[in-house]
């Protein structure tokens, strides 16, 4: 018998994938990228963001733009981070002989590599060709990069994804010096800085004593609209040959909080568990088989932690509150000390783990949320 497609996804949605109700952020940020504008754009973990931005530089391809995609996440030393820049503008160039010399030329200090792949057929990296090392390495990219955009006559549009990485550089603060001082001369083009660690985001451009102080529009990525959400979900269902009441729609919506990672996460395991009707029994399995799915996920984000910040994350899972250093909360929830819960709760802001929603301090992943009150149950 054959078996329809399922029509949601949980990865980085194709640029041909099926995607929500964004096109107001879409045209906002394409207008930004063409007037040459620098943006900050964020939100908690699994909002779309790269799925958002792909799409941009796919529209700004449409018009001519050269577009470089730059992903920080992991990075370990200056001279992965330089590597990572020229790696991506090598790839954006390998297919044109003409723009593929250029950039070898203003690249010098790196030499492109295309390398067999068992899953791409052919892997593009970078290795060093010069004694540079350091900020020396990345000045030297940087500059490249400058000449790069000089030549780029409709403009570029570089997105630097995980941008708050370069902050567990050994010496972060001069690297974001460096980076501003270039990044301010290369005004052909448009620089989209983007993360889901708000606070240190927020910290790199709003602090007046940071290098990139003020030097970006602020465009925090708001959650998906309800009605828009709960269209999406039952016309995703009909998609794929099934019936999702308007009622099974919402539930999804809300229990997920409108993430949408988690909106097409939950409806895929429904999707998979559902006859031609999805029934409440359906949505219940579907949301439990996701918790249980992602649980090695939430467990890889509470290893990292001390026992007083899991502790704190916990509480605040099954508790929300405006203050946690109160008496009886502390001694509700074994927390310890006043000391001990300050220290937990600045490393939790940190790390985009919680954050206030009106005066509550609340989880930001509505899934975490979950899973940490089933551990307690």
């Amino acid at each position: 018998m054959y078996k329809m497609k399922n029509p949601f996804y949980f990865r980085v949605l194709p640029l041909s994938g099926p995607y929500c109700n964004r096109e107001k952020e879409l045209e906002q940020l394409v207008a930004h990228a063409q007037n040459k504008a620098n943006v900050v754009l964020f939100s908690p973990r699994r909002y779309g963001k790269t799925s958002l931005v792909h799409r941009v530089q796919e529209k700004l391809k449409n018009k001519g733009m050269a577009t470089v995609y730059v992903d920080l996440f992991g990075i370990d030393s200056l001279e992965d981070l330089a590597g990572r820049m020229a790696s991506r503008l090598y790839g954006y160039c390998q297919k044109n002989e003409s723009l593929l010399n250029k950039a070898m030329h203003f690249l010098s200090s790196w030499r492109p590599v295309i390398r067999p792949d068992p899953e791409y057929g052919l892997s593009l990296t970078v290795e060093s060709s010069s004694g540079r090392k350091g900020i020396e390495l990345l000045d030297h990219t940087l500059e490249g990069f400058g000449r790069f955009i000089q030549e780029a006559k409709k403009g570029v549009h570089i997105v630097f994804d995980e941008f708050q990485e370069i902050t567990e550089l050994r010496g972060s603060l001069q690297i974001e010096g460096r980076l501003r001082s270039h990044i301010q001369t290369h005004t052909q083009a448009s620089y989209f800085f983007v993360g889901s660690r708000r606070r240190l985001l927020n910290d790199i451009f709003n602090s007046r004593k940071r290098p990139f102080y003020r030097s970006s529009i602020s465009f925090p990525l708001p959650p998906l609209p309800v009605e828009e959400g709960v269209r999406f979900i039952i016309e995703q269902f009909k998609c794929g040959g099934k019936t999702c009441p308007e009622m099974i729609g919402k539930k999804i919506f809300e229990k997920t909080s409108g993430y949408p990672y988690y909106v097409q996460r939950v409806s895929y395991s429904i999707f998979e568990g559902s006859g031609k009707k999805v029934t409440e029994e359906d949505f219940l399995f579907g949301f439990k088989k996701t918790i249980e799915e992602e649980g090695m996920i939430f467990e890889a984000m509470i290893q990292a932690l001390s026992l007083q910040q899991i502790k704190l994350l916990s509480a605040i899972a099954l508790e929300p509150i405006e203050k946690p250093f109160a008496i009886d909360y502390l001694a509700r929830h074994g927390l310890g000390s006043i000391g001990g819960v300050q220290g937990a709760l600045k490393r939790l802001l940190e790390l985009d783990y919680i954050e206030r929603k009106g005066k509550l301090l609340v989880i930001v992943d509505p899934l975490f949320g979950t899973w940490l009150r089933h551990l307690k149950e």
